[in-house]
């Protein structure tokens, strides 16, 4: 209970900081400048004479950066994951989600009406030339991937899949990723033993690409 009680606090902070990255918006100054300038000629008999010269002013240079306010969460249509994105749209957070199937069919329903809310994007974790665009506009991504399984399986999903993402979150220009792990309470290795090394695999990648964060022992 303790464990996932700080686990919800770790996400509600994050979720507090996008939400206010969310709301600053960049403020324009501008000065005007005088249309002319004055000069001063001495002429015949000492008489000063002035004259107007129109000054060219150069253009105004516009520069646009995207801007980075969105929160992408992986696996968002799971159980963790459609928690972790009603709570960021509740906070006005605009959220984008990736799966193989893209938008889901529950969407369709009116007791998942929030799904309409969400951008969903077709494409596989796994390959994330596929999907990569999508990171474009986002700041911070929150893994909720996983999977039970064969050891093979387990190994794929929890750790390959999880560590395309954080490379491909750190390549992208991300500066937040929090992932979802697990607790390792040291169960014999033949017990979940896949499941617990690609969470291990997933988390080591995480701090190597994200080294200012935490891997404390609640699994997040």
């Amino acid at each position: 209970m303790a464990a996932a009680r700080n686990m919800k606090l770790g996400l509600q902070a994050l979720l507090v900081q996008q939400s206010r990255s969310c709301g600053v918006s960049a403020s324009k100054a501008s000065k005007a400048a005088a249309p002319f300038s004055t000069s001063t000629s001495t002429v015949g008999g000492g008489v000063q004479q002035q004259s107007e010269e129109p000054v060219v002013e150069a253009e105004p240079v516009e520069t646009k950066f995207a801007e980075r306010t969105k929160l992408l969460v992986l696996g968002g249509n799971g159980f963790v994951g459609t928690h972790v994105c009603q709570e960021a749209l509740t906070r006005h957070v605009p959220v984008v989600s990736i799966s193989r199937s893209g938008r889901p069919a529950a969407a369709a329903h009116d007791h998942h009406p929030w799904m309409n809310d969400v951008n969903w994007v077709q494409g596989d974790i796994l390959h994330p030339e596929r999907w990569k665009h999508a990171l474009q506009e986002v700041s911070a991504v929150i893994s909720c991937v996983g999977a039970f399984g064969s050891n093979q399986t387990m190994l794929k999903i929890n750790g390959e899949a999880n560590i395309a993402a954080i490379n491909a979150a750190s390549e992208s220009g991300v500066t937040r990723f929090v992932y979802i792990s697990a607790v390792d309470y040291g169960l014999p290795s033949f017990v979940l033993g896949g499941y617990f090394k690609g969470k291990k695999a997933a988390e080591e990648a995480l701090l190597r690409k994200f080294p200012y964060g935490d891997c404390g022992a609640d699994g997040i």
